[in-house]
């Protein structure tokens, strides 16, 4: 079904071969009392799963752990869920079957490419464990032999010894010179399949003169070119004419963003009340969020008050804001991790936590491939209060006009820059809550416009 394009995408990595025979799938099928859809058995035929295309973000369930999930979709009906990747605690996997409650009996799904999903597989709310998406990205209903296909593609090209990255919305002509220079995608449709069902990732390789891979999610901003050398990268970057920044590389460019900036020295942490209810005035909303009682109900549960600035966030920060940026963990749901962290905020598309920890100014910092640990990465209130910005910044109902400065350089937030005399501190503070922290909030033209710069 999608042999070929395994293979194609098998030869960019690892020659090793699968360790999975027909009579460990047949086993399995056995066991789960169903048959596996051929192009699932033709992934676990094809790769290893040690490659590296399954040790960046998403993860290939091993063949002898695979298992069905129950969950239930809208009110009366209850559909199961083979998963066979994931994310930590998320997982992506089809539907098998589904039981109405009403209509009695089970329709089972007799489909050789069933719809995907996405759920938690490790669900630790109630909200959680109800979970069940077919649009989450990258699945955007997505069917199991496409999703494969594009999902591996993009694994594969992260795995590559020497990956850049380039914002695609600063590359001039960046969809027209995709095109001219991947010329080959790994998984085609039609006009008339696309008018059925979304694109998810975008994969497309280059043969000659190097063999390169281009993958990105489609609706993300960032797309990455991964090669065997640094030298077909750069050459590559240079023939397209883009700026870009190292993932990886294998003769010591300088990465970007490999690893969390200095260890923060420990201060006394601020209280940001003044400089949230700013925002709130400057978004024209009330700022009412978490009531006292929750708060209080979290704290004895927990066996000690929330650091201040991130019990002064959930006081201001009304419900519906929660997951318009990043994904904020409600107070019901707030509880230490296993390591003794809290952890409290998901990235937008599920690539780094964020926790705190009780008695502590720090701002702890984990890659989501479950393998990473907690390290330190800035003070709470400082980054507390940039989160807030944009998690109104990020809200549409809110309307609010997102502009980026072109160019920018931290040079031109310093004394004679271009920028220092515009800016001022929001209450007073912001210069004093950046310490420790990546980001730092400004406000322009007496309090009509506000700014987030990052630095190092």
């Amino acid at each position: 079904m999608i042999s070929e394009e395994l293979r194609k995408i098998k030869s960019f990595g690892s020659g090793r071969k699968s360790a999975v025979t027909e009579g460990d799938i047949s086993q399995k099928e056995a066991e789960l009392g169903f048959h596996l859809p051929a192009a699932l058995r033709e992934l676990y035929l094809c790769f290893h799963p040690g490659d590296p295309a399954f040790s960046e973000k998403g993860k290939l369930i091993p063949l002898e752990e695979l298992r069905t999930y129950k969950r239930i979709y809208w009110t009366d009906t209850e559909v199961t869920i083979l998963p066979f990747c994931r994310y930590e605690r998320y997982g992506y996997g089809f539907e098998v079957s589904r039981h109405n409650k009403k209509a009695g009996g089970e329709d089972c799904i007799t489909s050789e490419d069933p719809r995907m999903w996405g759920l938690y597989i490790e669900p630790e709310t109630n909200k959680e464990k109800k979970h069940l998406d077919s649009r989450d990205i990258p699945c955007n209903e997505a069917v199991l032999s496409q999703w494969i296909v594009e999902w591996l593609g993009y694994q594969q090209t992260l795995a590559q010894p020497g990956v850049v990255a380039v914002n695609k919305d600063k590359a001039p002509d960046y969809w027209k010179k995709g095109r001219d220079f991947f010329p080959h995608n790994f998984f085609d449709m039609s006009m008339e399949e696309l008018a059925k069902r979304r694109r998810n990732f975008v994969v497309s390789c280059t043969e000659e003169p190097s063999r390169i891979l281009c993958g990105s999610i489609l609706y993300s901003r960032m797309a990455y070119f991964g090669g065997k050398s640094d030298e077909e990268l750069e050459g590559l970057m240079k023939r397209m004419g883009f700026k870009y920044v190292w993932i990886k590389s294998r003769s010591g460019h300088p990465v970007y963003n490999a690893a969390p900036p200095q260890p923060p020295q420990e201060r006394e942490l601020l209280s940001i009340a003044p400089v949230l209810r700013f925002l709130c005035d400057f978004a024209g909303i009330e700022g009412r969020g978490a009531k006292e009682e929750s708060l209080n109900r979290a704290e004895a549960r927990l066996g000690n008050p929330l650091p201040l600035p991130l019990a002064e966030f959930y006081r201001c920060l009304p419900g519906r804001f929660y997951a318009s940026c990043n994904v904020l963990r409600p107070l019901s749901g707030l509880k230490p991790t296993k390591d003794g962290r809290l952890n409290f905020l998901e990235e937008n598309q599920a690539v780094y936590h964020w926790a705190a920890e009780l008695n502590s100014p720090f701002l702890y910092r984990r890659a989501n491939d479950g393998v990473a640990g907690w390290s330190e990465y800035g003070i709470l209130d400082g980054f507390l209060a940039a989160e807030f910005l944009w998690a109104l910044a990020c809200d549409e109902e809110l309307g609010l006009v997102l502009w980026e400065f072109p160019d920018f350089e931290p040079e031109m937030l310093q004394e004679g820059g271009k920028l220092k005399a515009c800016l001022s501190p929001i209450a007073g503070i912001t210069e004093q809550i950046a310490q420790g922290n990546t980001r730092k909030l400004y406000q322009a033209m007496e309090g009509q416009a506000v700014g987030d710069s990052g630095f190092p």
